[in-house]
């Protein structure tokens, strides 16, 4: 029972972490990598009168899926540059983007003459997503004493400035996790268990809501970044918690 135990858990993130980039897809070979956020009600874009779920994103550009498309066919056409609204974790932001492709139920939009403010935007949720794809599974003597378990299992990149901590129950759920990256000075992380997410930060300070909000939008962008690597859904229900909260930032327990 331990020996498969064992191969479940040996197999619950595929590829493995660490090589990431021998068995990287051609997606992942483009300039930028197009993350994929189709499974979460968490990206749109807005055209015209008309809002669309956005099903990928990279600083390239995007791609977007929905009923309404049909209704653009007669006032754009492919190499048109037209206005858009993005809005990604509650966050939204107007920038130009360029028709490359169009039909009845699917249309692709590339950034153009992305300018400071309009990066700084989409680097607030990309960079976090493009360093979850790149962590690797950490040796247990890298890891402090409460990782040691076997049920553990531990990821880290970014030369040490993110961690990510996932504790499996005996069916390999994930049942808790420990997300913690570096800003500035400081290390900020949340925890996700059964009875809710906290959000903190060290040295220990009081953080304002806006604080805590940013923070849990960078912890869910490494994981998905994360998820994307692993080709699993065992993280959706963290993750969709994360963004229930952070929809409803009244409660509470952020």
């Amino acid at each position: 029972m331990q020996k498969i135990r064992h191969a479940v858990v040996r197999n619950l993130f595929r590829p493995k972490l660490g090589d990431i980039h021998a068995k990287a897809t051609a997606a992942y070979r483009r300039k930028y990598h197009r993350h994929d956020v189709s499974s979460y009600e968490l990206a749109f874009v807005t055209l015209g009168d008309k809002t669309f779920r956005i099903l990928n994103i990279s600083y390239g550009g995007l791609r977007v899926r929905g009923e309404n498309l049909e209704s653009l066919l007669p006032l754009l056409k492919s190499g048109q540059v037209v206005q858009a609204g993005i809005a990604i974790m509650g966050s939204s932001y107007k920038m130009p983007v360029k028709v490359v492709a169009l039909d009845k139920s699917m249309a692709g939009l590339s950034f153009e003459r992305v300018q400071s403010l309009d990066e700084q935007f989409l680097t607030r949720f990309l960079y976090f997503m493009d360093a979850g794809i790149l962590l690797k599974a950490l040796p247990k003597g890298s890891v402090g004493d409460i990782y040691q378990n076997p049920a553990w299992h531990s990821y880290g990149g970014v030369n040490g400035a993110i961690e990510v901590h996932l504790h499996l129950d005996g069916q390999s759920e994930v049942v808790e996790a420990h997300v913690f990256y570096l800003n500035g000075l400081r290390q900020d992380f949340a925890v996700f268990t059964s009875r809710g997410i906290t959000v903190s930060c060290m040295p220990k300070r009081e953080l304002k809501t806006r604080d805590k909000r940013e923070i849990l939008v960078h912890v869910l962008c490494i994981m998905i970044g994360l998820r994307q690597v692993g080709r699993t859904d065992r993280l959706d229900a963290l993750i969709e918690g994360g963004l229930s909260k952070l929809f409803r930032p009244s409660n509470k327990t952020l």
